[in-house]
């Protein structure tokens, strides 16, 4: 059973997360072993099972064993349930101690719940190191980050993430032995905070850090995306005299400036106004073509869907690492349209150039999926064209799209240096 929900887990995981491991190693290849990690969101059973080959069976709330195809997984992954009421868990540390004595792993957090507020409560429970202790089986600590922003205790479904699963060295239960039963327990558990905490606090203040980063207010329209329209917006009333020609051009300049001023800020308003000078110029460019006798481009949905999920990975991005993508696919629009009209009149060329762009610039910056988006952006922008009937009349859109790219990458932007101003709030704790 774990060898068929592994994969899906695996292919969905791809799909809504950037994950990675380190230290897997640390994870003993065979006998028995207690991993005790952070408990950060509803994930993290099946983020620590996925980074090793071997099954850890964990202790998971008796009730959620009752959830149709929950209770399966939980159980393909040698989960087993323990009652969460004061004084009914004895059965389930037995349960864990008897896989120990048997040579498997077994997962335990130590918070006995999801964390609250991204950190390590302040009172961990004792199982991990007690069963470490009395079994002689090691201790090895792990550091979940990143799943807390993904899919915290109070939030119904999970959203799109950078996650990062940390294994530590083991701790050998040998070098507390020569202590008194109870200083042991107290000391292993103790050095279990420290090594998880080590890894996970700068996760922590990076996720507030971020968290800050989304209220901040708006910035003055940029560069990139007031200028192409402007340009345009001037070319297209010096050419048709037509102010309703050119008023999608000043609605889109006016909604900038209302996101700078009165659109209450948030992460998703961002990422619309972060993507939306490609979505621009992909909505105004037919009434350029058509004011200056251009050819309609075809297949303008194809190239709207692939721009889409080309820039999707830069949803788990930094900010500048995200906002060089755009300006890259707006360059190679414009640069693109620029050839058709005094160059290469094919109507086939954002179809290579915008992919093309994205593709080099994916594979350039090892962005998040950069695996799968720039072979499958490359792909396109080679294949679509040819098939459609393009030939050599494209090469110069090429050179735009690769144009594009390499003017970003020799001017990336600058970051700004203005310090955030932290929001009116209560400190969370360990001075955060």
């Amino acid at each position: 059973m774990r060898a068929i929900v592994s994969p899906l887990l695996h292919a969905l995981f791809k799909v809504l997360f950037v994950y990675e491991y380190e230290g897997e190693e640390h994870v003993p290849a065979q006998g028995p072993a207690v991993v005790a990690a952070n408990h950060p969101s509803y994930l993290d059973p099946a983020l620590l099972s996925l980074g090793v080959q071997r099954p850890i069976h964990f202790m998971a709330w008796d009730a959620l064993f009752r959830i149709p195809l929950l209770g399966a997984a939980l159980r393909a992954f040698g989960a087993f349930p323990v009652d969460v009421r004061k004084g009914r868990g004895a059965a389930a540390y037995d349960r864990a101690r008897a896989l120990v004595e048997e040579g498997n792993l077994v997962g335990i957090f130590p918070e006995g719940q999801r964390s609250r507020a991204g950190w390590m409560e302040p009172k961990l429970r004792e199982g991990a190191a007690r069963l470490s202790l009395e079994t002689g089986a090691p201790l090895v600590p792990a550091t979940i980050t990143g799943a807390f922003r993904a899919w915290p205790h109070f939030r119904p479904l999970p959203k799109p993430g950078r996650i990062k699963v940390r294994f530590h060295p083991p701790i050998d239960p040998a070098a507390f032995a020569a202590q008194d039963r109870e200083a042991a327990v107290d000391a292993m558990t103790a050095e279990l905070r420290r090594r998880v905490e080590r890894s996970l606090l700068p996760g922590v203040k990076a996720d507030l850090r971020l968290a800050v980063v989304y209220r901040k207010e708006a910035p003055w329209p940029r560069l990139y995306e007031s200028v192409p329209p402007l340009l345009l917006a001037t070319l297209l009333f010096w050419k048709t005299r037509s102010w309703a020609v050119v008023a999608p051009a000043y609605a889109y300049l006016a909604y900038l400036l209302a996101d700078r001023f009165l659109i209450p800020q948030r992460r998703v308003v961002k990422w619309v106004r972060n993507a939306s000078p490609v979505a621009f110029l992909l909505a105004f460019e037919p009434a350029v073509r058509e004011a200056f006798a251009l050819p309609a481009m075809p297949a303008r949905t194809w190239l709207a869907a692939v721009a889409a999920a080309g820039l999707l990975p830069y949803l788990y991005a930094r900010t500048l690492v995200a906002l060089d993508a755009i300006r890259g696919g707006v360059l190679a629009l414009l640069l693109s349209l620029a050839v058709t009209a005094w160059w290469s009149p094919t109507p086939l060329g954002p179809l290579l150039a915008l992919p093309l762009s994205l593709a080099a610039y994916a594979w350039d910056r090892r962005c998040a999926l950069w695996t799968l988006a720039a072979p499958v952006l490359a792909a396109f922008a080679l294949a679509v064209p040819l098939w459609l009937g393009g030939r050599l009349e494209l090469m110069p859109h090429a050179v735009a799209g690769l144009l594009a790219w390499a003017l970003v990458r020799l001017w990336p932007m600058q970051p700004d240096t203005a310090p955030l101003e932290r929001p009116e709030e209560p400190r969370l704790g360990l001075g955060l």
